[in-house]
């Protein structure tokens, strides 16, 4: 898997690279703007291949692992209650173990390709992420705005991935306390990722950009001690 994944990022350098129409950042009091570049239809339909087999990946973790998990839970309860009374802690333990195991195949399934994006759209899956992260790191997450009717997929699971990305590198700096994420919606989309930490390097939102960038999209980055750091991505529709 971890092949594969190498693999692909550098099918996606090489495309950019043979692309060479990078444009420059701009900035302007202290935003770093990236205009709208098109890497063409061969970008998009990569990272259209590239969703394809996580949803392959997330099913298999979800099916395959989930089911050896439920035998060997099954196995253990059958020892359990073979064992004498004293010697009983020890499943116990194992069983505790599992029981996270199976939290984070969960947790790494979701991410890959989450289920409720294609069922119900890009609100409730982002709802469900910042839930996620909330749980995990501590962070006070609000979701606010809304999206009217369904976006094309391809714009969803690109929207998904920013959310997912930037609460990866908010994160990553943990004098954050709080987030805000915003989304807006008429001609373009456009999605705002605010957070009050101490702000970061732009180039640490270089991913972010490409696939902003293979939309035709912009982005925005303010970042500064005292601000924090805030992407504003805004995408044609």
């Amino acid at each position: 898997m971890i092949d594969r994944m190498q693999h692909n990022g550098t099918q996606m350098s090489a495309l950019r690279k043979a692309s060479g129409n990078c444009a420059p950042a701009a900035t302007v009091d202290g935003w770093h703007a990236m205009g709208p570049v098109t890497f063409g239809p061969a970008a998009i339909c990569l990272h259209d291949v590239l969703e394809k087999q996580a949803k392959r990946m997330a099913q298999s973790l979800h099916d395959e692992a989930g089911q050896l998990l439920a035998a060997v839970f099954l196995k253990l309860d059958e020892l359990n209650r073979k064992l004498p009374e004293g010697q009983r802690g020890c499943i116990g333990d194992l069983t505790s173990l599992l029981c996270q195991m199976e939290e984070r195949l969960r947790r790494i399934s979701h991410e890959l390709r989450p289920m409720v994006l294609d069922d119900l759209g890009l609100l409730p899956a982002v709802e469900f992420l910042k839930q996620g992260f909330a749980k995990r790191t501590g962070l006070s997450i609000v979701l606010e705005g809304s999206i009217p009717g369904r976006v094309p997929p391809n714009l969803e699971m690109a929207l998904y991935r920013i959310v997912h990305q930037a609460l990866g590198n908010i994160a990553d700096h943990p004098c954050a306390k709080r987030v805000r994420i915003a989304f807006h919606k008429d001609h373009r989309i456009q999605c705002t990722v605010h957070d009050d930490g101490i702000g970061y390097d732009p180039g640490e939102v270089s991913a972010i950009r490409e696939r902003v960038e293979d939309l035709s999209g912009t982005l925005s980055v303010q970042s500064s001690p005292g601000f924090g750091t805030k992407l504003v991505v805004s995408i044609p529709l």
